[in-house]
């Protein structure tokens, strides 16, 4: 089990550490349990270390990483797996730094509030701690984005076709939404333990306005076969900005604005 003495703290900054031990005859790289790694976060002179497929490796040199937090969004002490997977770099940016250990087994210290089945399966596809969210949400900010434009081309080149067009999008939209919220709801639960932020909590409030919002307005076009009263198209065309809303909050919990 790694201590973190003083003097053992020192060789860790001088990356000059050898976490190998001797066992009948052969050298293996010692292992080291999730609450160990949690300590080697670059806090209090500690060094600052991360996981990948079970290799724990130093980053401390890394001027990314100076802080212990990569990018204002990956912290470090942690196994970084499915983060670094899905990364626009590719994994060989590791092999700059030295790998000082080997992560045993086991599930993950930020998956441990999770069902063993779920842990079991983000365990076997990492991907699916953040991925489903970001590919199913693009969906209804698109579609109804595009339904917001349409209108606006109705009123001002007096097209009903333009029209048509922006309801059929306002049902994508609409058939879109609740896959982007249910997704995010299991990301909410997944990575931040269904902690009630103020951006999780602007995020819902304006879920549910969207939804009344398609709700709304496509029963209000299906009982008509022409509309003209200009509160649906005001209606629609803000459909643009509470999606937008939605994207800015859900951008910053992805990539949180840097305190200065």
């Amino acid at each position: 089990m790694i201590s973190l003495r003083p003097n053992l703290l020192d060789r860790f900054r001088s990356l000059s550490i050898d976490f190998w031990y001797e066992e009948k005859g052969d050298r293996r790289m010692k292992e080291m349990n999730p609450e160990e790694l949690l300590l080697l976060n670059g806090k209090d002179g500690n060094p600052v270390c991360i996981a990948f497929q079970g290799k724990v490796y130093d980053v401390s040199k890394s001027p990314l990483w100076s802080k212990g937090l990569h990018m204002n969004r990956h912290p470090s002490g942690k196994d970084l797996t499915g983060e670094i997977s899905a990364a626009p770099h590719g994994t060989e940016v590791l092999e700059r730094y030295p790998q000082v250990g080997v992560l045993k087994k086991g599930a993950a210290e930020e998956l441990k509030h999770l069902p063993p089945l779920l842990q079991n399966f983000l365990q076997k596809l990492p991907m699916a701690r953040r991925h489903p969210h970001p590919m199913v949400v693009h969906f209804p900010i698109a579609f109804l984005i595009a339904s917001s434009l349409f209108v606006l081309l109705h009123l001002i080149f007096k097209n009903p076709s333009f029209e048509i067009t922006s309801f059929y999008l306002l049902i994508l939209g609409a058939i879109a939404s609740p896959f982007a919220m249910a997704t995010g709801l299991l990301a909410w639960w997944i990575n931040y333990r269904l902690k009630l932020t103020l951006f999780v909590k602007r995020k819902i409030q304006f879920s549910i306005l969207l939804l009344i919002f398609e709700i709304f307005l496509i029963l209000w076009r299906s009982f008509q076969s022409q509309i003209s009263n200009p509160i649906y198209f005001i209606m629609v065309v803000l459909l643009t900005p509470i999606v937008s809303i939605l994207g800015y909050y859900g951008g910053q919990m992805t990539f949180p604005a840097e305190k200065q």
